[in-house]
């Protein structure tokens, strides 16, 4: 099995994180690492794409969650524009020397409906970005899934905590997978599921805000703390095994990768922080060899 960048990547983030607190060195250069690191940058779609009520996307529960007041004020309508400007932002990476570029593709623009029809607008704006990174030499690495799925399917059954979201999500991940696909060969199903229960599920912190007393962070209005984050947690796990065994049956040319967050470095202890880079490997990221 030839070396997962993915790993060597998650490696640098920890790396990096040890080297603020002291541990490594100040400076580095590529000679430092492995060749054939892969060195780039990432985003999710709410955080960069703005174009939020544009060329018929339709709401997510980011959306609502941020236009509720609940993420402090600010909301994705306009963001950084990258809907817009992408263009101008891939010649920034190139500038930069990024060797790849991780985005998400928004579920809402690509699938208003959660289901059925695609938009084409939404799918022009993702061709257009893979080609435009292909061009100037940058890989493109796509999740499926950042915190945002349509609201329209929130309303209808709740989305992860119906077992119907393993069938809606694994449609949408077949759609990305035909259609883009051809020139994506790295991709991950679900960004940081853990904290995705915790924090939307548990505490409400983040969409759909679900908490309930005494756990929830923010005003609890619905959910479950107790029973919510594990029922969430099972359907993401589902969802991700079907769209494996899909993906492996009918689309491999890649990896497809599981993406749950990295522990934190919050011990004080030099030996405490040094294990988690060491093991970094096996304990951040869980790989999907296809």
């Amino acid at each position: 099995m030839e070396t997962c960048w993915w790993v060597l990547w998650w490696r640098l983030l920890v790396v990096l994180a040890v080297a603020d607190v002291g541990l490594a060195i100040d400076e580095y250069s590529r000679a430092d690492f492995p060749d054939g690191f892969i060195f780039g940058a990432g985003t999710s779609a709410y955080q960069v794409e703005g174009a939020a009520n544009q060329d018929g996307r339709s709401p997510s529960v980011w959306d609502t969650f941020a236009h509720g007041g609940f993420a402090g004020g600010p909301t994705g309508d306009i963001a950084v524009d990258q809907y817009h400007k992408y263009k101008e932002d891939v010649q920034l990476m190139a500038e930069m020397g990024l060797d790849a570029y991780r985005f998400s593709i928004s579920w809402s623009r690509l699938i208003p409906d959660g289901r059925g029809d695609v938009n084409p607008k939404g799918l022009e704006y993702y061709n257009n970005l893979i080609n435009e990174l292909i061009s100037h030499g940058i890989k493109p690495l796509v999740s499926l899934y950042n915190f945002d799925h349509p609201q329209v399917l929130e309303d209808e059954y709740g989305g992860w905590v119906s077992r119907k979201m393993v069938e809606d999500f694994r449609a949408y991940a077949e759609v990305c997978f035909k259609v883009f696909g051809d020139r994506v060969s790295h991709w991950t199903t679900v960004n940081e599921p853990n904290i995705l229960a915790h924090g939307s599920y548990d505490q409400g912190i983040s969409p759909p805000g679900h908490c309930s007393p005494p756990f929830g962070a923010a005003a609890c209005v619905h959910g479950n703390s107790t029973t919510e984050p594990y029922l969430v947690l099972h359907n993401i796990l589902l969802a991700h095994a079907s769209t494996v065994e899909l993906y492996r049956r009918n689309y491999q040319v890649g990896w497809l990768t599981f993406d749950p967050s990295p522990r934190a470095l919050l011990s004080d202890d030099h030996e405490e922080q040094l294990y988690i880079v060491q093991s970094a490997d096996t304990r951040y990221l869980m790989v999907v060899e296809v």
